[in-house]
């Protein structure tokens, strides 16, 4: 990606996110974080235990390997993967490299790769699921008109189709496949790194294959522990509702949630998704029939979540992770 379109990525994001500021009022949202209160404590809180399910989760997919880290290692390295990640302001993958260094040790570096890509998948796979099971629910809610319930409908057939793909890619292996023809192609450093790490790809496709074939009810298990991760996170919705006075249903809180992260998700071009969380969240709690002004302001508490676990997180990943 060019230092110009990234440039433009920013200039982008940053307006969408002026726009609904100035259509909201700096007032508003000021007033309304005041009224959220000591409600930001349990709402930053709330994700030691995502990380933890998200580490549980991990666990359970490479228990089965030799040398595999004991969970309070997976739960540091998960936490330091993610505040990398947030540092990483466009697609978000820089925690990937320092995961596999942090399991090498353990793992070996074939392994790590493996173990770290294979969650990868998994994680995929769950966050599929999710987003299926939000845009489904959506259909449920009583302020989605017919155009928007269109839109619903063929945004799961593409999530279903998407998640077949995942699957199938988890049970017959697709990744080597994948490098290799990356590796043919003349694209500069990529095709070299992709090259010099043929043989780990081949490793980590041999892991996902094995996985699926030999423990497809340990995977099961895995995937719904991830995500279970993502209901627990849908509760910082419930929070912010509840602290603003606004109390939300249950479904309500996980499709605002869901599509919320579908969105930045199309949207992860956007550096650090700078104007794409804020600009669903306005919309989504709009259509949950909610002020879209409680929209805004929680995604200034998620912005300030990400911050202090981003810290907690960078401390984690200064800690090397140590062989038995």
């Amino acid at each position: 990606m060019t230092r110009s379109f990234r440039l433009l990525a920013v200039v982008v994001g940053a307006v969408i996110l002026l726009v609904l500021v100035n259509q909201v009022g700096v007032g508003t949202l000021v007033d309304g974080a005041r009224q959220v209160g000591w409600l930001a404590i349990p709402i930053f809180a709330l994700h030691a235990l995502v990380y933890w399910l998200n580490a549980v989760a991990w666990w359970l997919s490479i228990a089965h390997l030799p040398g595999c880290p004991p969970l309070r290692t997976l739960y540091r390295v998960t936490v330091g993967g993610f505040a990398i990640n947030f540092l990483t302001p466009v697609v978000n993958a820089g925690g990937e490299p320092y995961r596999i260094a942090a399991l090498t040790p353990w793992l070996g570096s074939k392994r790590a790769g493996g173990a770290v890509l294979q969650y990868v998948m998994l994680h995929t796979l769950s966050s599929l699921v999710i987003w299926l099971a939000a845009l489904l629910l959506a259909l449920t809610l009583p302020g989605v008109s017919p155009s928007i319930r269109g839109g619903l409908v063929a945004a799961a057939l593409v999530v279903v189709l998407a998640l077949q793909v995942v699957r199938s890619g988890h049970r017959g292996g697709f990744v080597a496949a994948v490098a290799g023809w990356i590796a043919r192609r003349r694209l500069g450093r990529l095709s070299v790194w992709v090259a010099d790490r043929e043989a780990g790809f081949k490793a980590a496709d041999d892991q996902m294959t094995a996985m699926h074939r030999e423990r497809p009810g340990r995977l099961a298990v895995a995937v719904g522990v991830d995500s279970l991760s993502r209901v627990v996170a849908a509760g910082e919705i419930l929070l912010v509702g509840y602290g603003m006075g606004q109390a939300m249903s249950l479904t309500a809180g996980f499709v605002v949630s869901g599509l919320s992260a579908l969105t930045v998700n199309i949207f992860f071009l956007l550096p650090w998704e700078l104007g794409s969380r804020e600009g669903s969240l306005y919309l989504l709690f709009g259509m949950a029939g909610m002020p879209v002004a409680v929209g805004l302001i929680a995604a200034v508490l998620t912005r300030g979540r990400e911050l202090v676990w981003a810290a907690i997180g960078l401390m984690l990943a200064g800690q090397q992770a140590r062989q038995p």
